[in-house]
């Protein structure tokens, strides 16, 4: 009998210590605080925001198709830094090219992603083409 009791109490104490490795385990996870980019999807109220903020635009030229758009989306514009720095730069625009055909033709926005930084006049100061990782993104915005 006693053999048993002993046996049953280093499986409860095996349990418990599991029970709260686990614990700790989910509680040292992090979690991003930063709140989700707010994107635009109309030029001419996005270019009066920039005028009033005195910001630059970042246009998002995406398609729904488009493979590495949608991992733009769920990889570089989820990450901290990147999310940091549009927020505090620029005013976010957000195009999908197959809805808005004129515009993705002003632009020459044919290959996708394209990145497009306008002036609050919608002049051109840059393009970024292709695929980007945060850290790539980050380097040139």
């Amino acid at each position: 009998m006693n053999k048993y009791f002993i046996a049953i109490a280093i499986i409860i104490i095996s349990l418990l210590v599991v029970g709260v490795a686990v614990s700790s385990l989910n509680s040292n996870k992090t979690t991003d605080t930063t709140p989700s980019l707010q994107w635009g999807t109309d030029l001419n109220q996005v270019m009066q925001e920039a005028k009033a903020s005195n910001k630059s635009i970042f246009v998002d030229f995406y398609a729904d198709w488009c493979a590495y758009c949608v991992e733009m989306d769920e990889v570089t514009y989820q990450d901290p830094q990147v999310k940091e720095k549009l927020t505090e730069n620029y005013v976010l625009l957000k195009l999908n090219v197959d809805d808005n055909p004129e515009l993705s033709q002003k632009y020459r926005a044919y290959g996708l992603p394209i990145m497009i930084i306008l002036d609050s006049n919608g002049n051109e100061i840059n393009r970024i083409i292709g695929y980007q990782s945060p850290q790539q993104l980050l380097s040139q915005i």
